[in-house]
């Protein structure tokens, strides 16, 4: 399903750029998700790292290893397989160029979240899947914390303010 693209509307540090073009180049099925997210569907905010959703299958969990090799990734002691079995996540990097790659997100699937998935363009040149509206805000509802329940209505109030609009 090809939606049109928007604008991610902060830039993205090097490192985070690198690693999407990284998984962008292996194929890989992965949504953008958390704080860059929140800022794709309302107002940016602050975040301290880059969060991506991969789908658990051999195939991508291969992909997700190619791409880390190329980027750099510090894999000692990972094989592909490590990025299938459905509960571990992997993190790399310190805050705010922290990058997080997990397999598992409460309260969404991710085969049907890539069904719904938008498309954002970072720093005027890559374009990255980003998680829906809809299934960031059911995401943070099912999480709870104080900062994704302000999120939620922080989406909700912007994607109200883009239907009057039309």
């Amino acid at each position: 399903m090809d939606m049109p693209s928007r604008e991610m509307p902060v830039e993205l540090s090097k490192d985070h750029l690198e690693l999407l073009s990284a998984l962008n180049g292996q194929d890989v099925k992965y949504l953008v998700i958390g704080g860059y997210a929140v800022g794709v569907h309302s107002e940016p905010r602050a975040t301290k790292d880059l969060d991506v959703f991969i789908r658990q299958d051999e195939q991508n969990s291969e992909a997700v290893f190619r791409a880390l090799a190329s980027f750099g990734a510090p894999l000692a002691g990972l094989t592909a397989a490590d990025f299938n079995d459905g509960k571990s996540f992997f993190q790399m990097g310190q805050p705010p160029h922290r990058a997080d790659v997990l397999q598992a997100i409460s309260g969404v699937e991710f085969d049907e979240c890539y069904e719904r998935r938008v498309y954002a363009v970072v720093n005027g040149s890559l374009t990255v899947p980003v998680i829906s509206a809809v299934d960031l805000v059911k995401n943070k509802r099912t999480v709870g914390r104080l900062r994704d329940l302000a999120d939620v209505e922080d989406i909700l109030e912007a994607q109200q303010a883009l239907k009057k609009e039309q």
